[in-house]
Order: C-alpha cells, then sequence, then structure tokens
C-alpha cells in the first residue's frame, strides 16, 4: 500500500492559521449561538406557557364537569322529587281503596297529579287480589283509565276515556289483556319494602317506553295489602342531557352501578330481553368505545375525575354518583381533552408563529453581524498584508537604490537582481524583463527569473509576426492583467506555450519612455494586489532608463570580470527562423567551439506524469509533433554537442523544437 506525506507549506505559520481559523469560529459561531439561545429560550418559554395554560384549562375544565355533574344531579332530584311525592299524597289519600264507589275519588286525584307534575306518565294503585286501577293522560288533554277487576271466578277489564272536562267520551273493554299487577317488579319491590321503592329502567307495558316506576305499600288495620305507583318516562331526562354544552362534542349519560343505561342523550334506542321482558340496554352494548374505557377504569378506580387515551385520543371522562334519586345512580362524562385545552395549543402555535418573525430579525442580525466581523478579519488581514507588501517594497527600493547601476543603460549584466526582486516582492512564480527592438518587431527577454528553481534565463525572443495581438497591445501602452492567458484574444497564441510552462495568469506592465513603448515586465501567476501594481509601475518608471539606451554589447560573467582582459568582438552567426530547422542551411563553419554570449533555451515541463512514463527511456520525442527522433536529427545533436564539448551521446536538454523556429540549447 502506497503512502505520501503531506505537503506543509512553510510559508504559512501553523499558530497563525490556527489562530485565523478560531476567529474565524469565533466570528461565525458567537452570532449562530446567540440564534440558537434565543430559539431555545423562546421554546422553553413557549413549552412552559403550553403546559401552564394546559394544566390551568384542564383544572378549569374539571370545575366545569364538577358544575355539570352537579347540574344533572339537581336536574335529576328535581325530576324525581314530584313522583316520589306523588306516590306519598296516594297512599295517604287513597289507603281505605282505591276501587268501587271510591273509584271517582282515585280518578280525580290522578288527574290533578297528571295536570301539575308533567313528568308523570301513568298513576295506579293496587291490592293483594290483582284489583287495579291505571290512570294516564288522554287525547286533547284528557284521561284514559284502565280498571282491572278480579274477582273470585272473573276478571273483567275496562278502559273509560274522558275529555278535559272530565267527561266520560267512551268505554270499552278489553277480554285480551292478561296484565297481572302483582308480578310486576314494582308491585314485588314495594311489597317488601317499608319506604318508597325505586325501580329499575325498564319498558313500560302499556306505552312500550322506558321509564322507571317509584310505589309505596300500604297496609290497613284488617291487614290487607295497597300499592300505589308512579311511572315517570325518561325520555325528558334524555332531552335535558342532551340540551348540555358540553365542549364541542361531549357527552353525559345517566348509568346505574351495573352498566346499565338510564338516560342518554339520544334516547334508549337499542332494547334487549331479559327474562322475555323488554329492558333497557347496558353501556356496552351502545357501542360507544370512549363511554365504555371511561365505564371500565370507573369500575377499576371509582369516582373521580381522570384523563383517559381512546383511539389515539385524550379523553377527560368524571364520574359522579347522584344523590336523592332513590337508587345508585352515576352520571358518566365524557368528552375530548382538546375541546378544553385546544385553544391553548392554538395560541401557543400563533405566539410561536409570531416569535418567528422575532427570529428571523434575529437571524438578519447575526448574519449581518458576521458578514462585518468576517469583513473586519479580512480588512484586518488585507491591511497586515499591505503592510508587509509595503515594507518588502520599501525594503526593495532601498535594495534597488543601493546599485544605481541597475538602471545603467551601459551596464552589461543581465538584471537579474530586478527579476529576483520583483518575483520576492510581488510573489510571482516568474519575472521577466523584455526589451523592443529591430523597430518594435522583436521583444527580446534582458533576464527571466523562475521563483521555484532559482534560476534565470535570458535572450528569448518573441517575433511580431508571431504575436501579433500581443505586440498590438503592448505598442498601445496597455496594462495586459489576465487570469488564463489561453482564454485572452491578447495572449491565446503566447497562451500555448505559457500554459506548457504551467503558467495559468499573465500581468504585462508596459515600460514608458516619453511618449515610447521600450519594453516590459511580465509577472506570471502573480497574486492580483494594487499593490503589485504599483510597486511594478514603479520599477517600470526607473527601467524605462535602461530599456530606452542601446543595448550593451553582451558578454558572459567570465569575461566582464576579467576586466583586464579585452573582450573579442562577437562574430555574428546566422539566424533562421524558418518553421522546420532540418531543411534549413547553416553553415558549420561559423559555428564556433567557444562561450556564446546568446543561446536560446527550451524548458520542458511535464504536467502529466503519465505521458513520460508511457515513453520509451532513451527515445526524446518532438515537443510538439510528437514524433520519434531521426537519423539525420542525431546526426545533428552530436555535431552540435562536439562543438561546445560536450561527451558523445550526451542529451541533456537537447530537443528538437519542430516548427517553431526555435534553436537547440543548454536546459
Amino acid at each position: 500500500m502506497m503512502t505520501s506525506n503531506p505537503v506543509v507549506d512553510i510559508n504559512v505559520s501553523p499558530l497563525d492559521e490556527i489562530r485565523r481559523r478560531r476567529r474565524a469560529w469565533l466570528r461565525i459561531g458567537v452570532p449562530i449561538g446567540g440564534v440558537a439561545l434565543m430559539i431555545g429560550t423562546i421554546l422553553l418559554i413557549a413549552l412552559h406557557s403550553y403546559r401552564a395554560n394546559r394544566d390551568g384549562a384542564l383544572a378549569l375544565s374539571n370545575d366545569l364537569l364538577a358544575t355539570l355533574e352537579q347540574r344533572i344531579a339537581t336536574e335529576i332530584s328535581g325530576y324525581l322529587a314530584p313522583a316520589s311525592r306523588a306516590v306519598r299524597i296516594l297512599r295517604d289519600t287513597l289507603r281505605n281503596g282505591a276501587f268501587g264507589d271510591r273509584l271517582p275519588l282515585t280518578e280525580t286525584v290522578s288527574d290533578s297529579l297528571l295536570r301539575e307534575i308533567p313528568q308523570i306518565a301513568d298513576l295506579y294503585a293496587a291490592d293483594e287480589d290483582g284489583n287495579f286501577v291505571l290512570v294516564r293522560r288522554g287525547e286533547a288533554g284528557g284521561t284514559d283509565v284502565k280498571v282491572i277487576e278480579n274477582l273470585p271466578g272473573s276478571r273483567h277489564v275496562t278502559w273509560v276515556h274522558r275529555n278535559s272536562a272530565g267527561e266520560e267520551i267512551g268505554r270499552e273493554d278489553d277480554p285480551t289483556d292478561t296484565y297481572d299487577p302483582r308480578t310486576r317488579p314494582w308491585y314485588v319491590g314495594a311489597r317488601g319494602s317499608d319506604d318508597l321503592f325505586w325501580s329499575e329502567v325498564y319498558i313500560f307495558f302499556t306505552q312500550r317506553a322506558p321509564g322507571i316506576t317509584v310505589s309505596a305499600r300500604h297496609r290497613d288495620a284488617q291487614g290487607r295489602l295497597r300499592l300505589f305507583g308512579v311511572d315517570i318516562t325518561l325520555d325528558a331526562l334524555s332531552h335535558f342531557l342532551a340540551s348540555l354544552k358540553i365542549g364541542r362534542s361531549g357527552r353525559a349519560v345517566i348509568i346505574d352501578d351495573s352498566g346499565q343505561l338510564i338516560a342518554a342523550p339520544g334516547g334508549l334506542s337499542m332494547v334487549r330481553e331479559v327474562n322475555g321482558e323488554p329492558a333497557a340496554p347496558r353501556i356496552e352494548e351502545v357501542g360507544d368505545d370512549v363511554l365504555t374505557h371511561a365505564y371500565d377504569r370507573f369500575r377499576i378506580e371509582g369516582t373521580g375525575d381522570r384523563a383517559i387515551e381512546v383511539g389515539g385520543r385524550t379523553y377527560v371522562s368524571a364520574v359522579m354518583p347522584i344523590t336523592g334519586a332513590g337508587r345508585n345512580w352515576l352520571t358518566l362524562i365524557v368528552a375530548p381533552e382538546n375541546d378544553f385545552v385546544g385553544f391553548v395549543a392554538d395560541n401557543n402555535r400563533r405566539a410561536l408563529w409570531m416569535s418567528l418573525a422575532i427570529v428571523l430579525v434575529a437571524v438578519a442580525l447575526a448574519l449581518l453581524l458576521m458578514r462585518q466581523g468576517l469583513r473586519a478579519d479580512r480588512n484586518a488581514r488585507q491591511l497586515l498584508e499591505r503592510q508587509s507588501a509595503i515594507a518588502r517594497q520599501s525594503n526593495a527600493f532601498a535594495s534597488l537604490a543601493s546599485d544605481a547601476s541597475l538602471f545603467d543603460p551601459a551596464h552589461g549584466l543581465p538584471s537579474r537582481t530586478l527579476t529576483e526582486t520583483l518575483a520576492e516582492v510581488t510573489g510571482a512564480r516568474r519575472a521577466s524583463i523584455w526589451r523592443l527592438a529591430d523597430g518594435g518587431q522583436i521583444l527580446r527577454c534582458e533576464d527571466s527569473f523562475d521563483r521555484e528553481t532559482a534560476g534565470h534565463s535570458d535572450g528569448l525572443e518573441l517575433h511580431h509576426g508571431e504575436l501579433p495581438a500581443l505586440f498590438a497591445g503592448l505598442s498601445a501602452g496597455e496594462e495586459i492583467e489576465v487570469a488564463d492567458v489561453a482564454r485572452d484574444r491578447r495572449t491565446a497564441e503566447l497562451g500555448r506555450v505559457l500554459n506548457a510552462l504551467g503558467t495559468k495568469s499573465l500581468l504585462s506592465m508596459a515600460v514608458r519612455r516619453d511618449d515610447r513603448i521600450v519594453g516590459a515586465i511580465w509577472l506570471e501567476d502573480a497574486p492580483v494586489t494594487s499593490g503589485n501594481r504599483d510597486f511594478v509601475r514603479a520599477v517600470a518608471n526607473m527601467l524605462a532608463v535602461r530599456l530606452a539606451g542601446p543595448p550593451a554589447t553582451p558578454v558572459t560573467r567570465e569575461r566582464a570580470v576579467a576586466l583586464d582582459k579585452p573582450a573579442a568582438a562577437p562574430q555574428p552567426a546566422p539566424h533562421n527562423f524558418a518553421a522546420d530547422l532540418r531543411p534549413a542551411v547553416i553553415d558549420l563553419s561559423a559555428v564556433h567551439a567557444d562561450t556564446y554570449t546568446a543561446v536560446a533555451v527550451m524548458v520542458l515541463r511535464f504536467t502529466d506524469d503519465r505521458a513520460v512514463a508511457e515513453r520509451p527511456s532513451g527515445e526524446p520525442r518532438c515537443i510538439f509533433d510528437d514524433r520519434p527522433w531521426t537519423a539525420a536529427d542525431r546526426r545533428h545533436q552530436r555535431r552540435a554537442l562536439s562543438q561546445v564539448g560536450w561527451p558523445r551521446g550526451d542529451r541533456r536538454g537537447w530537443v528538437r523544437t519542430g516548427r517553431t523556429g526555435g534553436r537547440y540549447g543548454d536546459r
């Protein structure tokens, strides 16, 4: 498995980088943390408010349910109490008999009670012999009287109909009637009790409607037993329960301790049979899961208020006993919890939506604060960089000023100090100084410094015919600053060469002497800052004096140092700018084995390692057309190597340049 070491930029201080990142995190983290704290605080306040309001609403709902239970109990007591008084009145009035000659009194008293107590449906009296009299409401405010004479050996059932004035309007016999009061629950229950007896809910024999009966007994001095009863229908209680407003969808029912329904908002529409007799339904037979669940919880936990969950919804239930009803009756109330606390959630939701506006404002302020903080840090860094650049430029100017000969036109050495200073101050990867020659048709490199390799090169020439757009811009005195040399029309032709050398961007500053362009300064892959441009302009103004004068005769360093030896005049050598060097006829006798003052150099920069790996070793190829070397190329190379004194077969940096018009040279 291959491993690689991380690349460390030694120009960047790790501590400064850590501090910079820490400041950036603080600039970003503090506003974000403030907004998050605000959102968390709002949510906590909303949660606390919701719980407090919910608990308060539930407490109020419990008070409301307790009030409803008291109202229901009061209503039931008020509904049943007149019936118990009516039974006592009948017992005290007709204790000496209700049949025979006392039948008119029975009808009169019953008619009066029916008129005064609307919830009474029937009044009746019976004795131990099976005699029975029933008085109930008739049509148009009249009464219907049923009389059963159960004499020994004969039974006679008669219906008497009277109008509202008490006049008899009809009489009929009913031989099919088999009613025997001595077998009815109200008779059996009252016969064994000295107090009032309340029957269970049952279906009345005559009216076929659910109701209850309250009855009482009386035994005279001779020991004869007489019983009196009053029927009360439960439809009125059902209508009363339906009129109650319990939240939006709450309901209340009346049951007994065995689970039998006494009254319900919709009435007791279901009827079941017990021992062949119709009877009211039980609560689990209604098909209401909420009521059934509440009743089951009551059987386990007893009376009281509690919350139950049915079908994923929470309900409030209350079960309280009803006093004064004569039997173990209970009020069962159920209502969805949202009917009481739903407004709390709605208000809380509205408050959160309103708080969202505050959060948005806080987010906007936090973003503004982050933006301002990051901008302040960026400005501070730029200021430090600017100060550092000013310091470097000041040192550079001081260094350049200490060697005034750099700008002397008669100075024969290349401007290496200038290019090194330019690259160091501006941070460019490569800095070069160019001179316009031959009437502006040739751009000759005075010196080029590569900061990566710390190498210098000079003597390269660019011709107007090869790069017309670049020369046109330079002649116009333009400051050419392009981020991609291959995409700008002025540097497109030059970009093919610079990209091969790894250059991406270019800053070209024209050197102007009076109104004449005398050269240019190039910065390749330099950071784009106003300080760099100002420094290059200043150097260009200082360099104008040197480039405006006639170029000094180029000599080698060795000959420039050896001042005691006169420099030999350079022999003019033929130049060939043809696209292909192979057919060019060069007089080899004019090429002397000597140190040349100007040699063209070509540097190969492989941007793809695979291209190098795929080429056979010892087989140099043409840099442009990728053709293998021919025998003529090798012969030409051997002749050139022998002239410069290199060993036979040494190919250091010697390649064929193809159709570029260049020459062989030392890498």
